[in-house]
C-alpha cells in the first residue's frame, strides 16, 4: 500500500490589486492511498486550486498555509527545488485542457522523454523504451511517427491521451487528473473514461480527480469531496454522497443535473462584507439565524461522512 496524502487546515489564497481573495479555506481531508477521490463543486469552487496547492503549482501571488503531508513527508514545507524532484515522481498529473498543456513548439516525443530526463538525464534510453510501452498501450500503433509531431496536427481526443501519457512517463504511486473532460463532447468523454479506467487498471490505484462531471465521479471514485465557495462541505464514500446526500448543497448539485430534473440551486441573496457564517448561508433552504453569524464545522455523521452543517451538530 502507498502514502496517504493529508491535508491539516489546508488553505491557499492570492494577494490582487484588491486585496486578498481566499479560494480554499481550511480543508481538513485524507486522500486515502489504493483508491480514487473525487472532488466535484461548481466552477471558481476551489477544486483545481485545491489540486495545484497540493502539487504547489500556484502563480506567484499565491499563499498557501496549512499542511500538506505525502505519507510523513511535510510536502507543503518543501523548497521549489524539492518540489521539482517530487512532482512526477510521487503525483502524476494529467492536466485540463491538452492544447494548452503540451508546447505546440516542441515534438510530442522530446516533451514526453523530457519528463523524465528533467529528474535523471542518464535514463534517456528507460524513457524512450517507456514512451514507446505508453504510447501503443493508449492505442497508437506507430509511436515513432506520432512523436515527430506537434500538438496542433492531433486531434483532441489523441492529444488527451498524450497528456495522459505525460502523467505516467515517471511511475508515480498518484495521479491528479484536473477536469479531464472539461469542454469536450460526449464521444470525447467517452475516451477520456477509457483512458482513466485504463490508468487506474494498468498503472495506479491512487487518483486525484478533479471534475465538474458527475457522471465521471459516480463511474470512477470510490469517495467524494463536495467544495463550495473554497470549502469542503461534505466528504465521505462516492455511492453515499451522489446517491444520499446530506448537506444542502450537495442536494442542490445532484437535483440540477439533466437525469434529476435540471432543478436549478437558488440564486444567492446580497451578500454581506466579511460575512462570518456559513458559505452556503444565502442559498441555503434550511438557513437559520446561527447559519448567517456562526461558520460551521465538520460534523461526522453515523456513516462516517463529514459534513459542514449545523443540521448534523448532534450527529
Amino acid at each position: 500500500m502507498g502514502e496517504n496524502i493529508i491535508l491539516k487546515d489546508f488553505s491557499v489564497s492570492f494577494q490582487t490589486s484588491q486585496g486578498e481573495v481566499k479560494a480554499v479555506r481550511g480543508v481538513n481531508t485524507v486522500f486515502e492511498s489504493g483508491k480514487v477521490t473525487g472532488m466535484i463543486g461548481e466552477s471558481g469552487s476551489g477544486k483545481s486550486v485545491l489540486g495545484m496547492g497540493i502539487l504547489k503549482l500556484l502563480a506567484a501571488n499565491a499563499r498557501i498555509s496549512g499542511q500538506c503531508y505525502y505519507g510523513d513527508e511535510e510536502i507543503s514545507a518543501y523548497t521549489e527545488k524539492q518540489m521539482t524532484s517530487f512532482r512526477g515522481l510521487k503525483i502524476g498529473l494529467i492536466p485540463q485542457n491538452p492544447a494548452e498543456s503540451l508546447d505546440p513548439v516542441i515534438r510530442i516525443k522530446k516533451q514526453l522523454i523530457e519528463a523524465v530526463t528533467t529528474h535523471d538525464r542518464s535514463r534517456k534510453k528507460e524513457a524512450e523504451d517507456r514512451y514507446c510501452l505508453l504510447m501503443k498501450r493508449f492505442g497508437f500503433k506507430d509511436p515513432e511517427s506520432i512523436g515527430r509531431k506537434y500538438s496542433f496536427q492531433l486531434s483532441g481526443g489523441m492529444n488527451q491521451r498524450i497528456i495522459s501519457v505525460l502523467g505516467l512517463m515517471c511511475s508515480p504511486g498518484w495521479m491528479l487528473a484536473d477536469e479531464p473532460t472539461k469542454g469536450l463532447d460526449a464521444i470525447l468523454r467517452k475516451q477520456v473514461y477509457g483512458v482513466l479506467r485504463e490508468v487506474l487498471k494498468r498503472d495506479t490505484e491512487s487518483m486525484i480527480v478533479i471534475t465538474h462531471d458527475i457522471i465521471l465521479a459516480r463511474r470512477l471514485c470510490d469517495n467524494i469531496l463536495v467544495l463550495y465557495q473554497g470549502e469542503v462541505l461534505e466528504q465521505g464514500s462516492a455511492e453515499l454522497v451522489l446517491e444520499s446526500p446530506l448537506h444542502p448543497y450537495t442536494t442542490g448539485l445532484i437535483a440540477s443535473l439533466p437525469s434529476h430534473g435540471m432543478v436549478p440551486i437558488p440564486f444567492p441573496m446580497a451578500e454581506r462584507s466579511g460575512r462570518p457564517g456559513c458559505v452556503f448561508y444565502p442559498r441555503c433552504p434550511y438557513g437559520t439565524e446561527r447559519c448567517g453569524s456562526e461558520k460551521p464545522c465538520d460534523y461526522t455523521v453515523p456513516d462516517g461522512r463529514k459534513v459542514r452543517c449545523f443540521r448534523y451538530a448532534q450527529s
